[in-house]
């Protein structure tokens, strides 16, 4: 069965379609062919334009959800965690001495101190002081402020401290000491005091 083709020609000057100029004619097979490519070819490229529509939708919103958009949504997927192998933590090692009488002060006489007096430490984090303690009198590394109280005994002991809060605060032997200068040592950084710096 043949269609039968009549293109339209110019529109005429009322608005109408003008009078075909070629006379009516079957078409051939090959037109036939042609008419029916074009207009499936038509069909695909609009599935094909609305999935890219689609698509350019499905990545906005996936960039809208990494960008941090205040209003977007994001999913996260949690996978189980692999077990690593457990490393024990070893707390960091200050080594220091204390001694009566082997540090020269300003007013020239020897006065008791501890080797080191300041500490660099982390919040919450403990660390070890293993302290030579040379006299035979008990001192002390007391701050309030960091929750540090250490009674330190004569011999080689090593002990934790911990610091609670932030921030550089002073400590002090608070077992009097230094008694030949009467305690000039303990309210003196450098000497029986010094600061624990907490970050």
């Amino acid at each position: 069965m043949s269609e039968t083709f009549t293109p339209e020609g110019p529109p005429a000057p009322n608005g109408t379609a003008g009078a075909d100029p070629l006379p009516s004619r079957s078409l051939t097979d090959q037109e036939q062919f042609d008419a029916a490519v074009n207009r499936d070819s038509r069909i695909v490229l609009q599935i094909l334009a609305g999935v890219a529509i689609f698509a350019a939708l499905v990545m906005s919103t996936v960039a809208l959800a990494l960008s941090g958009g205040k209003n977007a949504s994001t999913t996260t997927v949690t996978q189980p965690a692999i077990a690593a192998a457990q490393v024990p933590v070893v707390p960091p090692l200050i080594s220091l001495s204390v001694a009566g009488g082997n540090k020269r002060g300003p007013d020239g006489q020897l006065h008791d101190s501890f080797s080191k007096t300041d500490f660099a430490v982390k919040v919450g984090q403990p660390t070890q002081l293993r302290i030579d303690n040379k006299d035979a009198s008990t001192h002390s590394i007391t701050s309030p402020q960091t929750g540090v109280s250490i009674v330190v005994l004569p011999g080689v002991h090593t002990y934790t401290i911990k610091a609670t809060v932030a921030g550089r605060f002073e400590w002090l032997c608070i077992i009097p000491c230094d008694s030949d200068a009467k305690g000039w040592a303990m309210t003196h950084p450098g000497y029986m005091a010094g600061y624990i710096t907490a970050t």
